[in-house]
Parts: structure tokens; sequence; C-alpha cells
């Protein structure tokens, strides 16, 4: 069975003191923290605070423990921009001051948005997964510096972890990287890790998308697999063609995939899946995390057999 609740995942404590010293920089006064178990990269916290004048604002903090100082203006920049053009998105308190420091870590506070995860999508749940990662696909990459490259990192992820798979699917997943590396799709705006815990409804109205710290220029078909890939599988991990359409269609209703495109899809859900697996594989290191926040690596292997069985099905 698919298991959604994931404990807390905290890899920087802080205090009420610590936290309270970002607020005073936003003239706003602490009431009540609590640690979430939001991702399993950075540490967040879920604050109620008040204005001077009483009335309540409720913030998440996020604590940064992989990028760096250096990288994060463009993903400010990048949630302001998408804020700006109607996304459901929160953009960053601050303006362009809005980087600070804790614990001697980057860290950002954003408007907590309103909403649920939705733990057992249905047919109308996907068709706006689908119709969101379309109008962000057609947004603009930020200016001034380089997005960040998911196929680099790919690579990265792949070379570091790689030697942990067992030997069939070793070579299998050898096989299918340099198929992917080799391809030279068009690039776009990507969120790079849109699951279930990166999304909030009201019902069936989409009302946030979070943690696009994954965000980068990558292929619309990737975006999209990574997408499907925990969207579009029932309670047992297998896909579902009827939850699959109904993503693709909202999103062709935006933005219209070219053949070229649908054509490399089973591809890159193939990839998507390893990714997942070896980051996974990768996750357990991080022993300095206070609960274990890391999803099940057999969850992604078995996915992983599956769409590379289709992909030789398909071939």
């Amino acid at each position: 069975m698919r298991c959604y609740t994931r404990p807390m995942t905290v890899f920087t404590p802080l205090s009420n003191d610590d936290i309270q010293g970002l607020l005073t920089q936003h003239g706003l006064t602490l009431v009540h923290q609590r640690p979430i178990a939001e991702g399993i990269e950075n540490s967040n916290f879920m604050l109620e605070a008040r204005r001077a004048n009483g009335i309540p604002v409720a913030l998440v903090l996020t604590v940064f423990e992989t990028l760096s100082t250096e990288a994060l203006p463009w993903f400010i920049r990048l949630l302001q921009g998408l804020a700006h053009a109607g996304l459901p998105v929160a953009a960053p308190l601050g303006g362009s001051q809005a980087l600070m420091q804790v614990a001697g870590k980057p860290a950002l506070l954003v408007p907590k948005l309103s909403g649920s995860h939705m733990q057992r999508p249905d047919t109308s749940h996907c068709a706006s997964i689908g119709a969101l990662l379309a109008r962000l696909h057609r947004q603009a990459l930020p200016e001034g510096t380089t997005a960040p490259d998911p196929r680099q990192q790919l690579a990265r992820l792949f070379a570091d972890h790689a030697d942990a798979l067992p030997a069939e699917a070793r070579d299998r997943a050898d096989t299918l990287m340099a198929r992917w590396q080799a391809a030279s799709p068009p690039l776009v705006l990507c969120h790079g890790d849109l699951f279930r815990d990166n999304v909030l409804f009201n019902g069936e109205q989409l009302t946030g998308v979070l943690d696009f710290y994954n965000a980068g220029a990558a292929s619309a078909e990737y975006d999209i697999a990574i997408a499907m890939n925990d969207w579009c599988v029932d309670s047992e991990g297998h896909p579902d063609t009827a939850l699959e359409t109904a993503l693709l269609d909202g999103y062709q209703r935006v933005r219209p995939l070219d053949n070229a495109a649908r054509m490399r899809l089973p591809l890159a859900l193939a990839i998507a899946a390893l990714r997942f697996w070896l980051s996974r594989l990768g996750a357990p290191a991080r022993e300095q995390a206070i609960g274990q926040g890391s999803k099940d690596p057999e969850e992604f292997a078995r996915l992983f057999a599956r769409r590379a069985e289709a992909l030789s099905a398909h071939h």
C-alpha cells in the first residue's frame, strides 16, 4: 500500500528566539511555531504571528540545507514572477531583501497558502495538475543568472548513487540514461518536483503550489512525467491510465505538446522514476535529521521497473 503520512523532518532545530529574530525584520511578533514535514531537503516551520496592530499572519519559514545563499536569488525572482503572473504561488516576504540568515543558513518567509494535500486524487484533480503545469511551462525563466539545469543534476545523482542499484536494474538504467542524455528537446520552466505534498486543494480547486527549489530549465515531458508518477498511480503503485489521460488532457488544453514530446514521454516516465529511486537511496545518509522524512526507495524501484517494461513494449 502507498503511504503518504511522513514523520517530521527537521535538520536545523530553531528556538522561538531564533524565529523571532527573523520576524522582527518584518515588524511581526511570534505567537506559535511548529516544525512541519514539507519536503525532505529543507527544514520547515509553520508560524503563527501577528502584526503590530494585532492582525494575525500565517507564515511558513524554510531553512535551506543544500541550496547556497548564492543560488537562492534565482528562486526568489522565480517565485515573485510566478505570483505576479497570477499562479497560486506564495512570493517570499521582503521583496528584494527577502533572503535572510538563521543558524548560519539561508532562510525565507512566505505566506501560508490555503488548502490541504490531496491524498486520493481523481480525474478532476489530475486535469487541474496538467493545466497548472501547462501554465507554468508558458512562463519565462527568470533573467539575470543561468537557470538550474535538471539534466546536469540528474547526471550527478546517477554518478553518485547508480552503484547502489541491483545489477539488472543498473544495466537497464545505464541504457535509458544514455538515451535520455542524448536527446536535445526544447527547454521550458519546470517545477521539477510536483508531488502531491507540493500542491494544495480546497475541494476541487487548486489553491497552492509549493517547493520550487528543484525548478529549472528542462523538457516539458520530464516535468509531466514527474507529476504523473505520483498523481496518476493507484494505491499499489500501478499506473492509472484514466488519471494519466486526465492530466495530459488538462495540459493539452492549455499548452499542446507536439508529437515529439509525446513520443518522449514514456522514456521520461522511466527516467523520472529512476531519479526519485536514486534520490531516495541517497537520502538516508543525512543522519542529522530529526525524524526520517525519506520516502521508501522500493516504491520507486517498482515504478521504474514498470515504466521501463512499458517502454520496451512500446518499442
